[in-house]
């Protein structure tokens, strides 16, 4: 009768441990790899953009969502436990339709910090910069990856290896249509992606700045046209008036703030308190420094139109939102008062008729972006549930009203006709 030898012996514990171990991880796999749930719906990181064309945009974003999935325990009492991570998608959008283009996974991160969260950088043409770990340069729309450090051709002084580590070593600079960065022997570099290029760039090349009277400091105020604005309250996106090319001073103002206005008038006045204003008119005249100066004693009210906390929508600085036929501009406002009420975007005419007013659907927003004709608010989604953290992206068109909503943690859309004068 044979015997089992000592070598067969040894080899038998081993055996029976690897086997076990297969075992256990394909009972995880069946009973709980399976388990890779959604625990929280996708939010927005970072801030929204811009890419296309005025004609044809597109937007931009990248999404968080909290996941959980079962891993495999090796000689632990269960056969897999629970771990928590986040999942990062790059998302890009047809306006006004809202249509979805393209999905990019970027990341499944554990234990991660707000700095190695992939980020958008900047866009440039049909370019899009990702910082994902290192730079990264996506095409547009389709998200192809295009360009990488390792394929940047150095010039003159510039080398890869001084390229900054962390995604704020890097700025648009919208004037020179490049990406720029902050290298790690403090010179500043120029990358281009077509061809994929590095080079080093003269501070003096990027727009001048007020805060500060160093060159080398006019990086850190470089802010892209194409990004969205964080805004704590509406009146950021706000000013109470402007002046036109014709001599005409327009003003949107309740009683009391009438009766205070100055000869000398600031532009980027911001609207607050909860009054109600109208649309008033004066001329104006350039004076011996090229400050305009008002007739305050002909200053009069246009129209009969009661707006609630209005303010003019901001395009860029200094500059109103304004639509050309008929003539008009942009404003905010609300129907009544009361800080659960809806702001309104409406078009008010120069002789102060409302054309249309379309609510925006939120009574507090965090984010404004302009989309060529249209405007967009990010921000929550009103009469949510103690711990719903769904949120949305609301864009309007700039001539009809009609509006578009995107719920970011389902992709429901919902588009809505052009509102009309008497409002929604």
């Amino acid at each position: 009768m044979p015997t089992e030898s000592p070598a067969s012996r040894s080899r038998f514990p081993w055996i029976a441990t690897a086997v076990a171990v297969v075992l256990l991880a394909l009972l995880a796999i069946a009973f709980g790899g399976a388990r890779d749930v959604q625990e929280e719906p996708p939010r927005l990181t970072g801030e929204l953009w811009r890419a296309g064309t005025n004609a044809a945009p597109l937007l931009v974003y990248i999404t968080m969502e909290e996941r959980t999935r079962a891993v495999p325990i090796i000689g632990g009492s269960s056969s897999f436990r629970y771990q928590p991570y986040a999942r990062f998608e790059l998302v890009v959008r047809r306006i006004p339709s809202g249509e979805l283009v393209q999905v990019q996974r970027l990341a499944d991160r554990r234990d991660y910090t707000d700095e190695q969260a992939p980020t958008i950088l900047g866009v440039v043409g049909d370019l899009l910069w990702v910082w994902r770990d290192s730079l990264e340069g996506y095409h547009l729309p389709n998200l192809a990856l295009q360009v990488t450090p390792s394929m940047l051709v150095p010039t003159a002084l510039a080398t890869r290896e001084m390229l900054p580590v962390e995604a704020k070593g890097y700025r648009m600079a919208g004037t020179l249509g490049t990406l720029v960065a902050r290298g790690r022997d403090a010179r500043l570099y120029r990358i281009d992606a077509a061809p994929p290029s590095l080079a080093t760039l003269d501070p003096s090349a990027l727009p001048p700045t007020n805060n500060s009277t160093r060159v080398e400091d006019r990086f850190d105020y470089l802010v892209p046209s194409q990004r969205s604005w964080n805004t704590t309250s509406p009146s950021t996106v706000m000013q109470k008036s402007f002046l036109t090319r014709t001599g005409l001073w327009y003003s949107l103002l309740s009683e009391s703030e009438r009766e205070g206005v100055s000869r000398w008038p600031s532009g980027e006045d911001r609207p607050f308190g909860q009054v109600a204003r109208m649309l008033h008119r004066a001329p104006y005249t350039l004076d011996g420094r090229g400050h305009p100066e008002i007739r305050v004693d002909a200053v009069q009210p246009v129209g009969v139109e009661r707006l609630i906390q209005a303010g003019f929508v901001i395009r860029y600085a200094g500059a109103v939102w304004d639509v050309a036929d008929p003539s008009s501009s942009l404003v905010l406002a609300k129907s009544r008062l009361g800080e659960a009420e809806p702001w309104e975007l409406l078009r008010l005419t120069r002789d102060g008729r409302v054309l249309w007013r379309t609510s925006i659907g939120m009574s507090t927003t965090w984010a404004f972006l302009d989309l060529a004709s249209q405007l967009a608010f990010y921000g929550p989604i009103p009469e949510r549930s103690p711990g719903d953290r769904r949120e949305q992206v609301v864009w309007i068109d700039e001539r009809s009203g009609a509006r578009h909503t995107l719920v970011l943690g389902t992709g429901e859309l919902a588009a809505d006709p052009p509102a009309g004068g008497a409002g929604r």
